[in-house]
């Protein structure tokens, strides 16, 4: 049978590893917020006409440079903001199975602390 000096080193690791899952998770939130932010940024350049391309006496000065520039921006967002969530999936399920772990260390030290004072 484990001993209480086992159990709660236990939790102290798992609770540490949730802890760091955690930092991890807000991290990948904040990387996951700016590469939104960056999406929403190309996109409303797009909308409003801000881009070179949609300027009337611009159009004709890079017939096909600046649209393929504005497509493989809206690209390159759109890629990096499909990266951001999925680290950010990534960073939520290993912050879930921290604490699954972390719940089940602790309902066993509070089973050893239970069967402690029943004995």
């Amino acid at each position: 049978m484990n001993t209480r000096a086992e159990l709660e080193a236990a939790v102290a690791t798992a609770e540490a590893d949730w802890r760091k899952a955690s930092e991890e998770l807000d991290n990948a939130e904040a990387i996951r917020a700016k590469a939104n932010a960056d999406w929403q940024n190309v996109a409303d350049n797009r909308r409003t006409g801000v881009s070179d391309r949609r300027i009337a006496g611009k159009i004709w000065d890079n017939v096909s440079g600046e649209r393929r520039k504005a497509v493989n921006d809206r690209r390159r967002v759109d890629a990096a903001r499909d990266k951001a969530n999925a680290d950010w999936d990534v960073a939520h399920a290993a912050r879930s199975n921290a604490r699954a772990v972390w719940e089940k260390a602790r309902a066993a030290l509070d089973e050893f602390d239970r069967t402690e004072k029943n004995a």
